[in-house]
């Protein structure tokens, strides 16, 4: 049943985006791979229920039930909750980043009113600063920098934009679909569209390496390719795709074949600064470049009969003059796609760019789809939109769970699954299997708002118990590590 039940959800699946014309791959993948606890479609589970009013009142949200449930079925008692001054300075903590003033730890303990806690919660999930503190744990999750990297780390003067564009996102709980559909393809989507543009520029913030020669031009590009393929496998979907960049994954049913059919998704990708001066700008920019660079060139003709110090002293005046050349333009720092210039893609034996092996084209990942599944249209005109929309579908098993994962992670210290980037095999079981579905589901079901969820978690006993390792040597035996909370 539970294997007629993923044949059906793929099959859906793939049809729903265009995976149904010719190009047929041979590859099968077996009952167990398909098997695997991520890949399955996300269950309906029931919430618990409980008969003793002690049970009842700790259980305040269903977050609370399916934990309470656990521990009881493991023989283990919740932790007692946490004062007042600990749960003031944990919430500003996880929900700002930063701490409390005296002031408001000692108005907080004062306020006797029953919703003093949850009228505490929708102050600091209103705050400009929560955007700020989970801005900052997106944009390590995705690798942002504002500098190159590498030899050169040249520094990028509009990377700023793209900072800003998740900030704000998460202050105005963008809906989670919504803002990855922007970053992967917000040019495709909405290309006159400032904001879009800048999202997409989540395509191009991997270290990028400056080549001294173009000789070494197709590794850089290959380097580029990489680092998207990869960062929608870790960050976005939770399987460790990489791993199948120079083989097939040792582990779990990625294939090398899987690996470079995502990557060709990003194929005609190319960097886009998008100028947004006027025009009167740019031709004073222009103009203002023109003028020191013939500066520049008299003095280096000048220069060319001197000697000495007086030669030193012209080297200066031309590194001056060139110290007052105007920066570049101000630009959104996007992407857009360059069909011309698109670049062939091929499976690379051990993922060396001048090993090419058998061309390939556009697919998702073919355990989740039905076997023998077929490429896209390699003319397909937003392909960037089609993978966009493939991983925010609802019937998407993974996206959902990864993303609750990291919220439930950052508020606990650990996720329901311990390796956030790994739902695959080698990463860790969910502890809460139940309740991460439970959790997704809630994510889904409200529209993939974030903060919906952010104030179930942290109202919920769960959050608010003390932090205190267990009390026995039974549950000191059973769960050292407080996993089971």
């Amino acid at each position: 049943m539970r294997r007629t039940v993923c044949s059906v959800a793929a099959i859906a699946l793939a049809a729903a985006f265009g995976f149904a014309a010719t190009n047929i791959s041979e590859e099968k993948y077996t009952a167990t791979e398909r098997r695997h606890w991520s890949f399955q479609p996300r269950t309906q589970p029931a919430i618990p229920t409980f008969s003793t009013p002690a049970d009842k009142a700790w259980a305040r949200n269903p977050i609370d039930a399916f934990i309470l449930d656990r521990l009881k079925k493991e023989g283990l008692p919740h932790a007692p909750l946490a004062s007042k001054q600990t749960l003031i300075r944990r919430l500003y903590y996880d929900l700002t980043g930063l701490p409390p003033t005296p002031a408001e730890v000692a108005a907080f303990v004062a306020d006797k009113r029953p919703d003093a806690y949850e009228k505490l919660v929708d102050t600091l999930l209103a705050s400009p600063r929560y955007g700020e503190r989970w801005g900052q744990h997106w944009l390590d999750v995705v690798r942002f920098a504002e500098s190159d990297g590498f030899e050169y780390d040249t520094h990028r003067p509009d990377a700023w934009r793209y900072r800003d564009y998740v900030i704000n996102s998460f202050n105005n709980d963008k809906p989670y679909d919504q803002f990855l559909r922007e970053q992967l393809a917000g040019d495709e989507m909405e290309p006159v569209n400032h904001e879009a543009i800048i999202a997409s520029g989540f395509n191009r913030l991997a270290a990028l390496r400056k080549n001294a020669g173009n000789q070494e031009v197709a590794s850089s590009r290959n380097e580029v390719l990489t680092e998207m393929t990869n960062i929608v496998g870790s960050a976005l979907l939770g399987i460790t795709l990489g791993c199948a960049r120079c083989h097939d994954h040792k582990f779990d049913p990625l294939r090398q074949k899987d690996y470079y059919r995502m990557q060709a998704f990003f194929a005609p990708v190319h960097e886009n600064d998008f100028v947004t001066a006027s025009e009167e700008e740019r031709k004073q920019w222009e103009a203002k470049n023109k003028e020191l660079d013939e500066q520049i060139k008299k003095l280096r003709a000048e220069m060319k009969g001197l000697k000495g110090e007086e030669r030193g002293r012209m080297f200066q005046r031309i590194r001056d003059t060139e110290a007052q050349k105007p920066g570049p333009l101000p630009g959104l720092y996007g992407v857009k796609n360059d069909m011309e210039k698109r670049s062939a893609i091929h499976v690379l034996a051990r993922g060396d760019y001048q090993n090419k092996g058998d061309a390939v084209g556009m697919r998702t990942l073919g355990v989740l789809l039905p076997d023998g599944a077929p490429e896209l249209d390699p003319n397909t005109p937003k392909p960037r939109t089609v993978l966009a929309n493939w991983i925010t579908s609802p019937g998407n098993p993974l996206t959902a769970r990864v993303m609750v994962n990291r919220l439930w992670a950052y508020h606990f210290g650990r996720g329901i699954v311990a390796s956030p980037n790994d739902f695959g095999r080698m990463g860790a079981r969910p502890k809460h299997r139940e309740l991460l579905d439970y959790l997704a589901n809630q994510l889904v079901d409200g529209g993939w708002k974030l903060k919906p969820l952010h104030k179930a978690i942290v109202m919920s006993s769960t959050y608010r118990q003390a932090s205190t390792s267990p009390a026995s040597a039974q549950g000191m035996a059973k769960d050292p590590d407080n996993e089971l909370l």
